[in-house]
């Protein structure tokens, strides 16, 4: 009777606790957030309002920046720089510390998520919906070349120890592998009975990439064969997800639920779903605090929401 008592418990214990509600002027709809720990900064791109929101977690204090439709945010930490870009068919370059607007240039078509890779200060710009990552100087904006890839790309991301970029294919199900140095893909991976997947982080430490689909099933893979190690049920309708290194979590939203999974020695396992709200479906963790932050939109206005790792 106790054993059953303590397993029930468990079950219900969630492991975020919803935290305080920042408003943010223009309502309608975001896309990817990030944090910026050096700054004390919460990014997250307001593609209804074309700018990008920032909150300043010492004051509390939110403002908004004139980017144009944005959907993609990424901070450069060796540049000093904020790299934007999304719908409006542009690739903006701000100051790190001070927000102002450094460079701009124009896309060939609308931009969605960014990657930088740091060992060339090169970034990779995804063209939303169609089958090409853009490549460019990023110090200076230029144009280095096109990938093409097999379908409408999603997250990207990009792994020093590897020196190759990982990039979501939603509608082929798959991860393809890009070589930087040919520009070109290397390597095709399945993904499993992860279908259309979005969402993707590495740990760079172990070796062990994660994917979740829009279907509600997140992969645990090794990100230099590509083996998946485990799948993991989480809430469907899965877009970014976010990863907390210090605590070896995953945290991945899907417009009404935050799913949490712990990284594990042969993959991963799911911790529990945590109820955020219906608009949320991108996320950010601040690896100093840990805590995680959703934004979303609905008929009275535009947020940016705190959740914090429970006690």
């Amino acid at each position: 009777m106790i054993s059953i008592l303590c397993a029930s418990l468990i079950l219900q214990s969630s492991p975020l606790v919803a935290g305080k509600t920042y408003d943010v002027p223009g309502g309608g709809r975001f896309d990817y957030m990030a944090v910026d720990s050096k700054y004390h900064r919460v990014f997250a791109t307001h593609g209804t309002a074309q700018t990008l929101s920032v909150l300043d977690l010492k004051t509390g204090k939110e403002s908004e920046i004139k980017c144009g439709q944005v959907n993609g945010v990424q901070v450069d930490e060796k540049l000093s720089r904020v790299f934007v870009t999304g719908g409006g068919q542009t690739l903006v370059a701000l100051d790190r510390k001070t927000l102002a607007k450094l460079n701009e240039v124009a896309l060939e078509g609308p931009g969605d998520d960014l990657a930088i890779d740091t060992k060339r200060e090169q970034l990779y710009v995804c063209h939303d919906d169609g089958e090409d990552v853009w490549v460019f100087d990023a110090s200076t904006l230029k144009k280095l070349a096109t990938v093409k890839v097999a379908g409408a790309p999603e997250y990207i991301e990009y792994d020093a120890k590897t020196d190759k970029l990982y990039q979501n294919i939603k509608p082929t199900d798959q991860i393809q592998v890009i070589d930087p140095i040919k520009k070109a893909v290397s390597v095709s991976w399945p993904t499993g009975e992860e279908k259309g997947p979005h969402g993707l982080a590495l740990d760079r430490k172990t070796g062990i990439g994660f994917s979740a689909g829009s279907n509600g099933k997140l992969i645990a893979f090794d990100i230099k064969s590509g083996k998946i190690l485990s799948t993991v049920d989480i809430a469907a309708g899965t877009d970014q997800i976010a990863m907390d290194y210090g605590l070896g979590r995953v945290y991945c939203a899907s417009r009404g639920f935050i799913s949490v999974v712990q990284e594990t020695s042969d993959g991963a396992k799911l911790l529990g779903n945590v109820v955020s709200p219906k608009g949320a479906h991108t996320i950010a963790v601040d690896p100093t605090t840990h805590d995680v932050w959703v934004c979303f939109g609905n008929a009275q206005g535009a947020y940016l929401q705190k959740f914090s790792v429970a006690k």
